[in-house]
């Protein structure tokens, strides 16, 4: 069965998943994987429809319908089929520090090093106890190759969150 994405975003407020999901499947799409967020009141909606290729010509002709009732830039576009790789290991990498910029960055560039891909990725900033210094939290999932050497990877993850004062862990997912 054929994919696209559907991807909106715009000032939040109540009622734009079922508006969004809606319009999806009165058009004949099915929502399979989706990812909705509100980030400081920008509400971001991130959605793998299925569906024939006429649901997808329909949802392409009518998405400006979508943007205007919804007031949400709101793009479709058609998803690559991924073939499925049994030669990755899932894991979960947690890690809590002061805020600092460049965080994600050095934790995204050190698992491309050793060619980990990140599935998920959730942060968020949450006031410390007692101080109310802003924590960085992360989130990730992780497809770890099997070729990948598990004690290199938490040797380089161990290395660079002593570096940013981050507490880690690495985990299966």
């Amino acid at each position: 069965m054929p994919h696209a994405i559907l991807t909106a975003i715009g000032a939040d407020r109540p009622g734009l998943v079922d508006e969004v999901s809606q319009f999806i499947f009165d058009r004949g799409g099915n929502i399979e994987d989706s990812r909705m967020v509100n980030l400081r009141g920008q509400f971001a909606i991130m959605v793998l429809v299925g569906g024939a290729e006429e649901v997808f010509g329909q949802l392409r002709q009518e998405m400006p319908d979508l943007s205007r009732q919804t007031a949400l830039h709101a793009e479709l576009r058609e998803a690559q089929h991924a073939p499925a790789s049994g030669a990755a290991l899932p894991f979960r990498l947690t890690g809590t520090g002061l805020d600092q910029p460049g965080l994600v960055h050095r934790v995204a560039h050190l698992l491309r090093g050793l060619q980990v891909n990140i599935e998920s990725l959730d942060t968020r900033l949450r006031p410390a106890p007692y101080t109310g210094a802003p924590m960085f939290e992360m989130e990730l999932i992780l497809s770890v190759p099997r070729t990948t050497s598990l004690s290199q990877l938490r040797q380089n993850i161990s290395s660079l969150c002593d570096e940013l004062n981050i507490d880690w862990a690495l985990e299966p997912a």
